[in-house]
C-alpha cells in the first residue's frame, strides 16, 4: 500500500495559482512531516529560485541547485519539519515526457547533501520522499504523486495518494537547552580547518543530546503514548461537529549524560580553545498521531540543527574577518534565533541574526529562501535576547578591565605559551533562566 499525503487547502490554492504562471516549469520543495504509518503531512510548498536570481523561463531541473536550496530551507525549519519531497508544475508537453527521471535524481541529490551536512547521524525512520507532478497542458490538468525510497539507490517509483484537507494542526514541544563545552582548535588555518575542528568538538555534546532522557511537563511518559491524548469520541449515532483541533504547547526537559563519558582523551597540537556556554531555545511541531518518542526525537533534532546552524554561520563570519588586523582580539556574538509566523501557514519558521543585522535582513532572507512575505510584526526577536557584551568580557577574563581591540606594532611579541589573544562569542540566553548565566564563546591561546 502506497503512502498518503495530506495537504492543506492553502497548498491547493498555490498549485492552482501556479498553473497560470507563464514560466514553462516551476520547481520547488515540499516541507512537512512524515510518519511510520504511511501518512505524511505537507505543510508548505517552497519554490526554488532560479540560480541567476531572474524570473526567466526554466526548462531544466538542476538537482544540485535544488539540493543547495534544501540545505538553506532546512536551516529555517523548526523540529519535526523537513524537506519531504519535490514538486514541479509543468505547462508544456515536451517537458512533461521526461520529468520523472529528473525528479528522481533531485530527491536523491537532496538526500545525499543532507547526509553529508550532518555532523552526527540522525535517525531517519522514514526514507520515502515525495515526487509531486502538476501538469497543465492545454485543457488537461492533473496531479501525479509518487514516492521513492532514497535510502535504496535501486528503488523504483511507487504510487502515492495526494489529498487535501481544510487544515492540519500541530501541537508544539519546547525546551531550553543548556550548553557548556570547550573546543580545541588545531594549528592548521583556513575556513575548512576551523569548520572541521568546530564540528569535531561538537560531536560529543551533540551525541549527548541525541541520547538524552526527557520529561514532558515534568512527567516521565512511555515512548509509545500519544504526545497529545485524544479527546473522547462521540457516541454512536451522533455526529460530532467539525472543529479545528486546539493547538497545545508542552514543555520538555532533556537530561543528558556528561559530554566526557565514553570518549577517549587524545593529545594534539592546539593554538586556541573555544568555550561555549549558555542556553538556546528549541521548538518542534508534532501532528495529532505523534507519539512521545516522536516528540522527543523532533526536539532533539531541532536542538542539534540549531547548534550546527549557529556554528556554521560563526565559521563564515570568522572566514570573512580572517585578514582583519584585530585577529581574534574582539567580541563576536553568535547569531540569535529569530522566530516568525507566516501568512496562511500554521507553522512558524526561524532565521539566525547577527547583532549588526536588523529585522529587514531576516525578512529579506525569508522572501529569498522560502518565497514568503513576512512583516516585522510577525517576527519574534525576544525569545533569544542579545547578551551583555560587558558581562562577557568579565566572564572571559575577570581580572581584565577591558579587552584589547587592536594589536600594536610596538607591543613586544609574547612567547607562544603566554600569547593572550581570545575571542568572546555569545549565544543568547533566555531571560527566563538565571540572569547571571551569560552565553559566551572564548577563543584564547594557552
Amino acid at each position: 500500500m502506497g503512502r498518503t499525503i495530506y495537504a492543506t487547502d492553502q497548498i491547493k490554492n498555490i498549485i492552482e495559482s501556479n498553473r497560470e504562471d507563464p514560466r514553462s516549469l516551476n520547481v520547488g520543495l515540499i516541507v512537512g512531516q512524515q510518519n511510520d504509518f504511511g501518512k505524511d503531512f505537507a505543510m508548505m510548498l517552497v519554490p526554488t529560485p532560479s540560480p541567476d536570481g531572474s524570473d526567466s523561463n526554466a526548462d531544466v531541473i538542476d538537482d544540485q541547485w535544488l539540493a543547495q536550496h534544501s540545505i538553506q530551507v532546512s536551516r529555517m525549519m523548526l523540529g519535526g519539519m523537513k524537506v519531504i519531497g519535490v514538486f514541479v508544475i509543468c505547462t508544456t508537453s515536451e517537458l512533461l515526457k521526461n520529468i520523472q527521471p529528473k525528479l528522481r535524481q533531485a530527491v536523491f541529490a537532496i538526500h545525499k547533501h543532507m547526509k553529508r551536512k550532518q555532523i552526527i547521524e540522525l535517525e531517519d525512520r522514514v526514507t520515502d520522499r515525495i515526487l509531486l507532478q502538476v501538469s497543465s497542458v492545454g485543457q488537461t490538468k492533473s496531479i501525479t504523486c509518487r514516492s521513492i525510497d532514497v535510502a535504496d539507490p535501486n528503488s523504483t517509483l511507487k504510487p502515492a495518494d495526494w489529498k487535501y484537507q481544510s487544515s492540519i494542526s500541530c501541537n508544539i514541544a519546547t525546551t531550553q537547552l543548556q550548553v557548556d563545552l570547550t573546543i580545541p582548535l588545531t594549528v592548521q588555518t583556513g575556513k575548512s580547518a576551523l569548520r572541521r575542528d568546530l564540528n569535531n568538538g561538537l560531536v560529543p555534546f551533540l551525541n549527548s543530546v541525541k541520547q538524552a532522557m526527557a520529561t514532558i511537563d515534568q512527567q516521565i511518559k512511555s515512548g509509545e503514548e500519544l504526545f497529545e491524548s485524544r479527546s473522547s469520541k462521540p457516541k454512536s449515532g451522533k455526529k460530532a461537529a467539525v472543529t479545528i483541533p486546539a493547538v497545545h504547547t508542552h514543555t520538555l526537559e532533556l537530561f543528558a549524560k556528561k559530554v566526557c563519558d565514553n570518549y577517549e582523551v587524545t593529545k594534539s597540537n592546539c593554538v586556541a580553545s573555544l568555550r561555549l556556554s549558555g542556553c538556546i531555545e528549541c521548538c518542534a511541531y508534532l501532528n495529532s498521531k505523534a507519539t512521545v518518542d516522536d516528540a522527543i526525537q523532533a526536539l532533539k533534532e531541532d536542538a542539534i540543527r540549531s547548534m550546527q546552524a549557529r556554528c556554521d554561520l560563526l565559521v563564515d563570519e570568522f572566514a570573512q574577518d580572517q585578514d582583519d588586523a584585530e585577529g581574534f582580539n574582539r567580541i563576536t556574538i553568535l547569531p540569535t534565533r529569530v522566530f516568525s509566523s507566516m501568512p496562511d501557514v500554521s507553522i512558524d519558521v526561524c532565521d539566525y541574526m547577527f547583532p549588526d543585522e536588523s529585522a529587514t535582513d531576516c525578512i529579506e532572507r525569508f522572501s529569498e529562501i522560502l518565497g514568503v512575505a513576512v512583516t516585522e510584526d510577525m517576527l519574534d526577536m525576544e525569545s533569544e535576547p542579545l547578551p551583555d557584551t560587558d558581562s562577557l568580557k568579565q566572564e572571559a577574563d575577570p581580572s581584565a578591565k577591558e579587552v584589547p581591540t587592536e594589536m600594536s606594532d610596538s607591543t613586544p611579541e609574547a612567547s607562544p605559551s603566554k600569547r593572550g589573544q581570545y575571542i568572546a562569542a555569545a549565544v543568547s540566553m533566555s531571560g527566563a533562566l538565571i540572569a547571571a548565566l551569560m552565553s559566551y564563546l572564548t577563543l584564547s591561546n594557552d
